[in-house]
Parts: structure tokens; sequence; C-alpha cells
């Protein structure tokens, strides 16, 4: 018997729990951008949430009745959804519309194609944030199918629906994008005409216009660009020098006393040289007898000489005289090679090759003081786009690392931090969710958990804030439930214990209905 009233107690306790979370499930978004007052500029823009299973419709906002009559920007409830009344035609038939620009919107955080949507309406579709920037265009278009109707507030991916200027960013087949002019973006995919430049790479390719001093790897060959051009492929033309060669090619521009290896000789030449001319040619070249370095020899700044069958040039004479070619640094420095060397003297812009990667000097002072990939502020690695610890990075600058897209938000803090390790260094991109260590301004968007919010106050809402968890900081939106941390103002709407409310002054933390509350609320109907 006993054994009995404990087993109905129990099911009794397990139907009372089922039926407090269903009624208390209950929740509403809204389209604000037909609602007059300041509860436009603080919900209209993101009608986002999440909704329940609704029994029937909270006090303020009355069941839809066929032959009643409401008033455009009324609110209604339908079949267990809310819907705003847009135009006078709403006695037609019930709710939903069956096409934008119909009687009803439906007050939902999705997309709905049959909604009308207004401009800066914000929506979810497909896991990302669209913001509409012309509403006639938008309202016969799915996000992300067309770039004039739509705004993909958070999506770097390149689409030819997309709006692109000059200098973005964007990931196309798994690499990063940099716009290079500002016209004809969204036409032109990224990687097959000069529209685009794909970061982190230094391999020639026939589209992208090269400027005097670029760097390109062709069939392994580092080269060096000598004019503004395009479409030029390296070790065919005058447009290119190879990095570290002294061989003579019948493309290459020569002057007055330039020195060549040919066949295993040297020549120099007797003038200036525009091509064609080939060592010995004796009206252009003199054949020219390459010093042996020996140690009772004196150097001058600029001399060659060979030195183990390589070809050594003085940086310094007082240091040269001092030492052997390769043996110390500041003094020789080998000039037959693109591969690095740790003797060598380096300037600015130089490029070398070094353990499979190309690297640019970055500071000419630590760059001849360390070994490339060794230390920060010294060299940068310039032919890939992962995240490098030893470089440093620019502002806007992005990388991928760890799989994830980032771009440099502080400088400071960038080039001390390992991306998605600091806040206020880098933040992720490519994503709508909240990432503590990104830094967010006034009306960013993120999702935490299960909710969508909005900044309102970016001091609050930064360095490691989670939303929903500060007063102030961020507002969760698309929901008319109120939320005691989001910040109300004067005509904003929220249901609190399944009754409607409207803010008559601004607010943070007051509950409508509750005694002290009558300054800041009072109960809402159409």
């Amino acid at each position: 018997m006993k054994r009995r009233k404990n087993t109905l107690r129990f099911a009794v306790l397990m139907l009372l729990v089922s039926l407090f979370s269903y009624t208390a499930s209950y929740t509403y978004a809204f389209w604000a951008s037909n609602i007059s007052g300041s509860q436009q500029s603080a919900f209209a823009e993101v009608p986002i949430g999440e909704w329940g299973l609704a029994v029937g419709p909270p006090q303020g906002i009355p069941e839809y009745v066929q032959g009643d009559t409401y008033a455009v920007s009324d609110y209604v409830w339908y079949d267990g959804k809310i819907y705003q009344i847009i135009s006078g035609d709403y006695a037609s038939a019930p709710p939903p519309s069956n096409a934008p620009y119909g009687a009803f919107n439906e007050i939902y955080h999705e997309y709905k194609p049959t909604n009308t949507y207004y401009l800066n309406d914000v929506v979810l579709h497909n896991g990302m944030f669209y913001r509409v920037i012309n509403a006639g265009v938008a309202n016969g278009a799915e996000p992300g199918t067309n770039g004039a109707g739509w705004f993909n507030m958070y999506s770097i991916v390149w689409s030819s629906g997309g709006t692109y200027t000059i200098g973005d960013y964007v990931i196309h087949n798994g690499l990063l994008y940099q716009a290079a002019v500002d016209y004809n973006l969204h036409l032109n995919t990224p990687g097959t005409s000069l529209h685009w430049r794909q970061v982190g790479s230094v391999i020639w390719n026939n589209f992208t216009q090269y400027a005097i001093g670029d760097h390109v790897l062709y069939n392994g060959i580092l080269y060096r660009s000598l004019a503004s051009h395009t479409n030029q492929t390296p070790g065919t033309g005058s447009n290119w020098i190879e990095v570290g060669s002294y061989e003579w090619t019948s493309y290459t521009a020569y002057n007055k006393d330039d020195i060549v290896r040919y066949n295993g000789s040297f020549y120099i030449a007797k003038r200036k040289i525009t091509g064609g001319s080939v060592p010995p040619s004796s009206n252009a070249w003199n054949t020219y007898n390459m010093p042996v370095w020996s140690i009772s020899g004196t150097y001058s700044n600029g001399q060659l000489v060979l030195h183990n069958s390589n070809l050594y040039q003085v940086v310094n004479a007082t240091n040269a005289n001092a030492n052997e070619p390769g043996t110390s640094s500041n003094a020789w420095n080998r000039v037959d090679t693109s591969e690095y060397q740790w003797f060598n003297t380096y300037a600015a812009n130089d490029h070398v090759l070094y353990s499979g990667g190309v690297y640019r000097v970055q500071n000419v002072t630590n760059a001849n003081a360390n070994t490339p990939g060794t230390s920060y502020n010294a060299w940068n690695r310039v032919d890939t786009d992962q995240y490098q610890i030893y470089n440093t990075y620019q502002a806007n600058n992005h990388v991928f690392y760890n799989g994830d897209p980032y771009k440099v938000v502080n400088l400071t803090n960038a080039n001390a931090n390992t991306p998605g390790t600091a806040y206020n260094a880098w933040n992720q991109v490519n994503t709508s969710e909240w990432q503590w260590y990104n830094t967010y301004v006034s009306d960013d968007y993120a999702f935490f958990g299960l909710y969508a919010y909005k900044v309102v106050n970016a001091s609050n809402a930064n360095n490691n804030v989670e939303p929903g968890t500060a007063n102030n900081a961020w507002n969760r939106i698309g929901t008319l439930y109120y939320q005691s941390f989001n910040t109300y103002q004067t005509n904003d709407i929220a249901i609190y214990d399944n009754v409607a409310y409207i803010a008559i002054s601004t607010s943070t933390n007051i509950i409508p209905g509750e005694t002290g509350s009558e300054s800041y609320w009072e109960l809402y109907s159409n």
C-alpha cells in the first residue's frame, strides 16, 4: 500500500513538472520595423527569438478573429504565433500572409519568405545574420543570393551575391583573399582575376597586378619585380630579376660595369645593355677575371670575390678585411643564392628562402640578429595565410589559426598574443557566435547559448562579459519576454507572467508589474 502511494505521488509530481515546463516555455519575437517610438530603435533591427508552444495569447495581445477590427501595427495571436498587422487588408484571411507585402508579418527569428522586410531589418538565415540594405530587392530574394538586397553581417565567404569594396577580405575554397580593386568584385571569382589577391601566397600567377619590389616564386625560384606589370612570366622578360643570381639572361637590362656569369666565366658590361648581347660579345662585354679571396688581400666596399666556389660581396670593408667570407656577420654577403645566410647583412624588403618558407625583412636590426622564424619583429613569413607567432601584423590583417579566421583589432595585443587567447587582440570572424576574446562595438550582434544578443553598452559588454550575465551590456533580442539584464527604452514591450507591459521610461532590472515598477512600466494593449 505504501509503495502504491509513493508511486502515485511521483506520477503527480512529474505531471506538475511537465505542465510547468509547458506553460513556462512561451516566448515571442517580433518585427519592430513598423513600431513607432523608441521601441523601434531597441528592437526593430533584429527580429530574432525562440518560440515555445503557446496555449493562448498573453494579456494585451488579442487572438486574431476574422471580422474583428484592428489597426495597422497591432499585434495579434493566432494558432500559437504572434503576427504584426502591416496593412489594412487583414480581414480577407487569417495569418500568415501568402507572400511579401501581405497583411501580416510573422514574428519569428528565421527569415520568412512570406514576410515583408524593411530597410535595416536583420534576420537569421542559415546560421548567419543578414541586414536589409534594399527592401525592394530583399523582398524578392533569399538572403545570401542577392547582395544588392541583403548584407551578410558576419560571413566573409565570397559570394556572387555579396557586396565588396577594396581592402575587404574573403574566403574562397578555403583560401584567404583581399580585394585589390573597387569594382566588379562580386562578378569575379577570387583566384581567377586581378580583382582579388591571395593572402599569404607568393606563387606567381598571370592575373595579379605586381608592383615594383614585389617578390614571387615561380618553378621554385625567387624573383623580384622591377616594374609595375601584369602577366609576364618570371624568367621570360625584363620585369623580373632572379634573386641571388649573377647568371646572364637574354631579357635582363644591364648597366655599365654590371657583372654576370655565363657558361662558368665572368663578364663585365662595357655599356648599357638592353638585352640580346650574349657574352662575350666584343661590343658589349669584356671578360672579367673574378678575384679569389685571399687572406692577404685588401678589399673595398662592393667588391666581389670567389671563395669555395661561392660569390661574395664586401658590405663592410673593415670587417671583410679581418674575416674570411662566410664566417662573420656584417662583413661579406653571399650574393649567388636566395637562401638565407646567417652572416649576410639584409636590408628592408629583402626576401629569402629558409626551411621551405619565404621570409621578408620586417625589422632590419632584428632581422640581422636573428634567424627567420625564431624571433618576433625580425622576419615575416609571407608564403602562408596561417598565423605565425614571430610575424609582425598590421591593422586588419587576417590569418587562419586552428582552422578559424581571425583579424587584428589591436596591434599591440595582437602582436603579443596568439589568436583566441587574449581579449582585444584578435577577433574571430566568419562566425555569429559570441567569442570571449572578441572586441565588440555598439549594435554588434552575437549568439550565445540558444539566444541572440545585441550590444547596448560596449564598455560593459566586452572583456569576457557573457551575454545575459550583466546589466546594461547585452540585450537579449527577438523575444518579448522580460529579461532582467536588458536595458529597456520608452515604448519597449515586455511580457512578464504572461501579461504585456510597455516601458514608460528607461530601466534595467525593474520587473514589470511588481511594487516599485509603476514609474517604469504600465499595462500594454493594442
